[in-house]
């Protein structure tokens, strides 16, 4: 290469080192299984983000279960140490991870039986108490980007049930949760539940001496393949199961700020469609069920009640079975809120 064309070499060199710093390249590790609504939109979220930044903010998904689930999931989105980036700079977490990145925030008391009947009061518990909780994520060098219902909390059993009773009797995996709390907080009130890891759920339902059924919601029920050794669902909302998409304060302070404005909007739509298509989604999942042999169980309203009553019993020991999980006068708050909602 002669002298006289160096400047120009370097030129470019530096144009191009310049335009790789504009862009910003966002690491999210995800729960959503594939082909799920969550999966299908957070894919149309980066290529939104990429459209509203002209490129310069892309998102890479990774699969949060082949990286060892939520909790190893969270050590990947924190710095090892000060200055040293993190190897993820954020993740869609489901109450579990939700919880370990911030127990301060006490998440799971929104998610304590009969406590929220449906999306609509969800929607009102969000925007009342929601500032107080992404105030708690950010406190911990997080921003809460979004959060949604990704299904409503149910029960899945080989046995028949007519009540509450005899579901309490069966003995339940705890749908290979890698948290404790649900399961506590269940057992707590009357319930068998056995902690299982995921893997293991479908080769115990088959065992004559495994478990007889599972919790969770109707997404992962159908998704895992796992509602094929089932014969009962229940067909009721129990309580919400909720996601959220943080983004590590350090990795949102890389994007322009001229463009978070339109992207929060491009959020907040997705959030909106999710929202709005879960009952569709939930009852497309407890219909292909049916179809293959589940009996749905749906209780009545005053079977509901008695439910509800039997839950509202027990919240002291449920709150005392997890006490960093549940904070009670978030949940008697919550609950009076509701209560004037509903009048």
């Amino acid at each position: 290469m002669s002298i006289k064309h160096a400047p120009l070499v370097l030129f470019f060199v530096l144009a191009v080192g310049s335009l790789n710093a504009q862009r910003v390249q966002l690491k999210i590790a995800s729960m959503a299984p594939s082909r799920s609504p969550w999966d299908v939109e957070q894919k149309a979220l980066a290529q939104e983000w990429s459209k509203i930044t002209g490129g310069k903010v892309s998102i890479t998904f990774y699969d949060a279960l082949a990286l060892g689930g939520e909790k190893a999931v969270i050590q990947k989105i924190r710095s090892v140490r000060p200055g040293q980036k993190a190897l993820l700079d954020g993740a869609i977490f489901s109450t579990i991870g939700l919880h370990e990145l911030a127990p301060q925030a006490n998440i799971y008391t929104l998610s304590i039986p009969f406590l929220i009947r449906n999306q609509k009061e969800l929607d009102h518990v969000l925007d009342t108490f929601g500032p107080d909780l992404v105030r708690q994520y950010n406190a911990v060098g997080f921003q809460m980007i979004a959060w949604t219902n990704v299904g409503w909390l149910s029960f899945y059993t080989k046995d028949q049930f007519s009540d509450l009773r005899g579901l309490k009797q069966i003995k339940i995996a705890s749908a290979g949760l890698d948290s404790p709390v649900l399961g506590d907080s269940f057992r707590a009130s009357g319930f068998t539940i056995e902690d299982m890891p995921a893997d293991k759920i479908l080769q115990s339902l088959k065992s004559s001496s495994g478990v007889r059924g599972f919790f969770g919601v109707h997404m992962y029920a159908y998704v895992t393949g796992l509602s094929k050794s089932i014969n009962y669902a229940l067909d009721a909302k129990l309580c919400p199961v909720l996601a959220g998409l943080v983004i590590s304060n350090e990795a949102w302070a890389r994007v322009p700020d001229e463009y978070k404005p339109a992207m929060l909007e491009a959020v907040n739509r997705m959030r909106k469609r999710l929202d709005a298509s879960l009952e569709q989604t939930d009852q497309s999942y407890i219909a292909s069920m049916k179809r293959e042999g589940v009996i749905a169980v749906s209780p009545t309203m005053q079977d509901l009640a008695m439910w509800e009553s039997d839950f509202s019993r027990d919240i002291d020991t449920i709150a005392k079975s997890t006490p960093d999980a549940f904070n009670l006068p978030l949940y008697r708050r919550v609950k009076a809120s509701l209560a004037e909602i509903r009048k």
